[in-house]
């Protein structure tokens, strides 16, 4: 019975924490995708397009490791996320809390909150990463867009204004860059998910675990994103499917920049919102100095737009912290 009842919770767990990624950390990932491509492409064809890249990346990933979904981020020596022997009601608490906090539209680590409960002791080294990548991101933002990209931006935003019709290469390009990401991006936080099942799965667990996903992105996409697509509505040119093809490359550049320096996970989120940071920045104040405001003023000033997006994610992350630490004498 109490194998039944253990193997019930990894299952329920696991489901919701799929659940949670999606509606969530997906979205610093498929939210430029999908709200540039809202209204443009049938949503059938997303659909196809996204499960398509995401059972290449599943079954190479199984394949390539030994049947280890998660790309062995979870066995990287000295940084090892153990499986409990039994599973409990408590392993249920952090995707629970993941979908309460995604409600509020807080971005939201799942790294933070599911790998710090099963290994607490390596929630230092995820903090310390995840941290150093916002910084990184946010730098190489201020950089790219604030000595060259900005002028892009501005042609994008005086082109909306002429109501110039979007070139077809750019949606071949943008559906490039978004594959390559959507790929980088799942080696990476798979762990976040499949840390509730073994390390090693066969192949019709392996299936039906893509199944799932793959339900869960046409979902997605049939709602048009999710309460952390607020986020996107208060940057420059987030909805136009050129600014997002740059976004999705900047992003994908930086998280395989961090897939080569460690294996260890870190939150992707993190990154994400150093990345729109840092761009936000150097767009308003090369706007500011232009004789022809082209950055969008919308939730007040950069810092308090930037601001906004940090303190909801250090709240999350607090939360996260409170909620893996509490947990550790139930486990």
């Amino acid at each position: 019975m109490e194998f039944i009842l253990s193997n019930t919770l990894m299952i329920a767990g696991f489901t919701l924490s799929l659940l949670s990624v999606i509606r969530n950390d997906s979205l610093q990932t498929l939210g430029p995708y999908l709200q540039a491509n809202q209204g443009l492409i049938p949503k059938w064809c997303q659909m196809i397009f996204l499960c398509t890249v995401s059972v290449v990346v599943l079954m190479l990933g199984w394949s390539l490791n030994g049947g280890d979904p998660a790309w062995g981020r979870l066995n990287v020596p000295g940084h090892v996320f153990t499986q409990p022997a039994i599973f409990t009601w408590v392993y249920l608490i952090p995707p629970l809390a993941m979908l309460l906090l995604t409600q509020w539209g807080a971005p939201l680590s799942t790294s933070f909150l599911v790998l710090s409960t099963f290994e607490f002791t390596n929630s230092s080294s995820l903090i310390k990463l995840s941290l150093l990548g916002y910084l990184i991101a946010f730098l190489i933002a201020i950089v790219v867009y604030g000595l060259g990209l900005w002028i892009v931006e501005r042609w994008i935003f005086i082109s909306n204004q002429s109501a110039q019709s979007v070139s077809p290469v750019w949606i071949v390009m943008q559906w490039v860059t978004t594959a390559f990401l959507w790929g980088i991006w799942l080696i990476q936080d798979l762990a976040n998910v499949f840390i509730f099942l073994p390390r090693q799965l066969e192949l019709l667990p392996m299936l039906m675990c893509t199944v799932l996903l793959c339900l869960g992105l046409c979902w997605l996409v049939s709602a048009g994103g999710g309460p952390i697509q607020g986020i996107l509505q208060t940057k420059t040119n987030a909805s136009d499917l050129r600014s997002a093809t740059v976004i999705d490359l900047l992003f994908s550049s930086c998280l395989v920049g961090s897939a080569l320096l460690t294996s260890f996970p870190l939150s992707t989120t993190w990154v994400f919102l150093g990345l729109l940071g840092g761009r936000e920045g150097a767009l308003r104040f090369h706007s500011h100095r232009s004789g022809q405001p082209f950055a969008l003023q919308d939730g007040g000033h950069w810092s308090r737009v930037v601001g906004t997006d940090l303190s909801k994610a250090s709240v999350a992350l607090i939360v996260s912290m409170v909620i893996a630490s509490g947990l550790q004498p139930l486990l």
